[in-house]
């Protein structure tokens, strides 16, 4: 069922925001860094898969909030390769506070890029035997995220050098970054972000520029607000993002 790793962690100041919880992008960065260190355990870490002409890179993820860590609480993170096709692994993630209490539960799907021609490639055994996941033939489908949107609210943003991760493109989880900040802060103090389900379509680089666009939708059976950020042509990213 796939080796789990763990370890501890304390909120400091610099990973809150102004309501002292958790600021979303940084909590990402904590669980995807659980991924990094088991990988760096068991000598297969992105230097390994570097060296191989590869790297990780996610497509989806599905995180479930049910409260979100404080500043300076103890929390431990958690993570396990879960199963893999031929070219998807799904990996899943969670932290609890110190009493085994969940806070936060995320599903995540990646897929091996080949950095010579930047498309995805099929997974090799090397990189995915050690962490002992299920081998599947079936594709597990992820909830999609809705397409269309009536857009509300549109920042631009330019790529800046301290957005590039070592994949030489936008780091994930900044992301939450440019589509929470379309936002208002009345909104963004008032409600609590309960779900997030958000897709990767194509990478962003150094210099480009993106549109981080917004519809928020509230009835009386949900609240939810859609995001997409767009570079020139290209959908880079979209999601959905329930609040209470």
């Amino acid at each position: 069922m796939g080796k789990v790793f763990a370890y501890n962690h304390k909120i400091t100041s610099n990973e809150t925001d102004v309501t002292q919880k958790i600021n979303i992008g940084k909590m990402v960065d904590l669980m995807m860094l659980a991924s990094e260190k088991q990988g760096n355990e068991l000598g297969v870490g992105e230097k390994k898969v570097n060296e191989l002409g590869y790297g990780w890179v996610v497509t989806q993820h599905l995180i479930n909030i049910i409260d979100l860590p404080q500043i300076n609480q103890e929390i431990k993170i958690w993570t396990k390769a879960d199963s893999y096709n031929k070219y998807f692994t799904y990996r899943k993630f969670g932290i609890e506070d110190m009493d085994g209490n969940e806070l936060v539960t995320m599903e995540t799907i990646f897929v091996l890029m080949d950095f010579k021609n930047r498309k995805i490639s099929s997974l090799i055994p090397e990189l995915i035997d050690p962490y002992e996941a299920k081998e599947s033939k079936k594709l597990k489908r992820f909830p999609t995220v809705p397409k269309e949107m009536q857009v509300q609210q549109r920042k631009e943003y330019t790529v800046r050098f301290m957005d590039i991760d070592s994949n030489k493109h936008v780091n994930n989880a900044h992301y939450f970054d440019w589509m929470l900040d379309s936002l208002d802060y009345d909104f963004l103090t008032t409600n609590d972000l309960k779900k997030i389900n958000i897709q990767y379509k194509n990478e962003v680089r150094y210099g480009q520029k993106v549109e981080s666009e917004m519809q928020l939708v509230i009835d009386d059976n949900q609240k939810f607000s859609l995001h997409r950020i767009q570079n020139g042509e290209n959908i880079s990213c979209i999601a959905q993002c329930f609040w209470k």
